[in-house]
This record gives C-alpha cells, structure tokens and sequence, in this order.
C-alpha cells in the first residue's frame, strides 16, 4: 500500500507522514506533523487505501487525551497509545486497560534498579488510562550524538578525553554507560513478579523478526521480492536459534533514545521501561549497536562517530561474556527488523531498502560485523 508524503489539513497546510504502523486488517496507522504549528496528528489509512487525519488530540480509545494535561503532544498512536509532555513530566495515555500494568511495571522497575547506577523514571500520579512520570536527568545519547561536530571528528579520540570538545563529552557519556550497564543487567526486579516471569527468548526474538517480515511482504513495503526477505529472515532465524546464552535483565528496546546521561551527576537513565524481561544480554547490546550504525545511515550522526558507541558496546559485551555468535545474531536481527520498520516510514523507505540490500550482501558474504571495532 501507498504511504503518502502528505495528506489534507482541511484547507491548512498538508500534514507531512513521517511514519506508519501496519495493522494485519490491511490497514495503517499514520503519524504526521502540520508544518505551520508543528502540531502531531494521528490517522489512518483502512484497506482499501483511503486516508484520513483525526482531529488534534483526539481518540475516543484514549480517554482523558482530548482534555488531559496541556503541553506538547509527542506520539499519537492512534487507538494504543500518545504521550504529552508537561512542565518536565511525561503521561502516557494507553488503550485496553494497560495502564495498571505499564504503572506496576515502573514501580517495580524504579525500586528494583535502586543502586544499580541506573536510573528510571518515577511513577508521579497514574488513573484507568493514563499514567504520569517524572523525567530522567541528562541528555539521551540520541541528541548528544546529534549536536556533534563532523568536521573535527576523529576515530583517535576513542577513550581519550582533550578537554570539553563535544566529542570528547560523546565519548565520555559512552564511557559513563559502559561502566553502568552490567549493574543493570545484573539486577533482579524481584518484587515485580510479571515482569520476574517475563522471558523473551531467541525464539521470542524470531517470531518478532517473522511478523515484521510478514508485514513488509503483506504491503510490498520495501519494494523487494518475498523471496529475497523470506531466505534473509530465515538465515538470521537459524542464527538465532543455534544457541543461546544466559539471561539477564533486559530493556528489549534500548536505543541511542532511550538512554540518557548526566555529566554532573554521573548518573545513566533510561525511558520506556514497559517492555523489561529476562533475555540474553546480546540483545539490548546489538539493538542498541546497530541503532547507531542506521543513525550514520539516517545522516543523524557523522560518519565514524557511531564506532565511538560500538568500542564501548564491546568492552560490556566482554564484561558480561557474551559471546560473538550470539552478538553478531542479535545484530542481524536488529538490521533486518529495521529495514522492516522504517519501510513504513515515507522520509526512509528508499534508505530501508538500500538498508536491506546491504545487509542481504553482507550476510551473503559472512562479513556482517566485519566493519565493527573488535
């Protein structure tokens, strides 16, 4: 299905899609933002392609958004989820009744990472539908990385420190991250039992890979033949699944956005912690390795500095024995499931099929990791 660039505004500016969530109906869920206010808005495109945008902030599946807080709408999901930011803070607005769960799970979270040099949000007020949380101290590596200066970038500069170059601070935050994350893979979120029970294993990991997969088929939104996505996935699956490693606590999204780091304070956060379970380290490390190797791609970090990242990733790799194979499976994941996601996305879809093509030659010559720092 045709994503469009933009879609009507009654009579304003079109809204520019920046991004979709396919649905098995055949439909697609659409985020956009109007050009004149930079106001988000959520709509839809149903089956048979016609394309519609909702009124500002409103969802009768989210109740409380239309008349909630004020301040900047930052996803609107529509019919699952949308979050505000206000005076520092952050309500989520969530459907079918999760926002209990999303407020345990945090409360768990927050009490069970306590010394662990790792820091979540705090739970602030929560109702039926929504649930409010503080903010993380710092800056994500995300906007760091993004304030780099690419003409004075230079790979030497691995765990050096030259003073206060904005370089120098990128590596330093890596550095702050790398000494943190074992505590927290380490950590037992024992009064949370949901979230205790919670296992995502190499098998979880390939029936995520295989619906999105299934969905870029379904749309043709990578513009590849099934054949060449189907024989890729299988490849990376059957790495997936030739082994395995111990578990750990695991964030199952971690990437450059959801970490962030306070100089000052020397403390390392992290954002979104409704996806925590148990599941081998490698996971969030690639995820999050690869996340930067697409944001060079993306043209969102100078080309090089994402091996600043990657020289860390491996010193935490090392620190808690994951062993290569298992890195290097995870990492194929990510890329693939990538490729998937930002397919739907109308700014990256030819990027993601290049993304793709890559990464297809790459697995085809054994050499997908080849590139990065040992």
């Amino acid at each position: 299905m045709h994503i469009p660039v933009e879609l009507p505004n009654d009579g304003g500016p079109p809204v520019r899609i920046h991004r979709a969530w396919p649905r098995s109906d055949g439909s697609l869920v659409i985020e956009g933002r109007e050009p004149r206010t930079g106001r988000i808005r959520a709509g839809r495109i149903d089956a048979e392609g016609r394309a519609s945008l909702v009124p500002f902030r409103d969802d009768r599946a989210l109740p409380g958004l239309d008349a909630g807080p004020s301040g900047e709408l930052l996803v609107h999901r529509l019919k699952r989820r949308a979050v505000v930011r206000t005076d520092g803070r952050y309500t989520k607005f969530l459907a079918g009744g999760k926002a209990a769960a999303v407020r345990d799970a945090h409360l768990a979270v927050a009490a069970g990472l306590a010394g662990s040099g790792v820091v979540a949000p705090d739970v602030v007020a929560a109702s039926e539908h929504s649930i409010t949380l503080s903010a993380v101290p710092g800056v994500s590596l995300h906007d760091l990385g993004r304030g780099l200066d690419a003409g004075t970038w230079s790979a030497s500069g691995v765990g050096s420190d030259h003073g206060s170059r904005p370089l120098d601070a990128w590596s330093r935050a890596w550095a702050l991250w790398a000494n943190r994350w074992p505590g927290f893979v380490g950590t037992s979120i024992s009064n949370e039992p949901s979230a205790a029970a919670r296992i995502h294993s190499a098998q979880d990991e390939v029936c995520t890979l295989e619906r999105w997969v299934g969905l870029a088929v379904g749309f043709d939104a990578l513009g590849v033949s099934e054949d060449r996505l189907r024989r890729v996935s299988a490849s990376v699956g059957t790495s997936l699944l030739n082994s395995s490693s111990p578990a750990g606590l695991a964030h199952r999204d971690l990437h450059d956005k959801q970490v962030l780091v306070d100089p000052g304070t020397r403390s390392v956060g992290i954002i979104d912690c409704d996806t925590l379970a148990l599941a081998e380290p490698a996971l969030d490390l690639a995820n999050l390795a690869i996340h930067l190797d697409f944001r060079e791609a993306q043209g969102l970090l100078p080309v090089g500095t994402a091996a600043v990242g990657g020289h860390y990733i491996r010193e935490v790799a090392e620190v808690l024995a994951v062993p290569f194979p298992r890195f290097e499976a995870y990492a194929a994941a990510t890329a693939l499931r990538l490729a998937c996601v930002y397919a739907f996305r109308p700014p990256y879809r030819d990027m993601a099929s290049t993304w793709f093509s890559e990464l297809e030659e790459r697995l085809g010559k054994r050499t997908f990791l080849s590139g990065m720092p040992a």
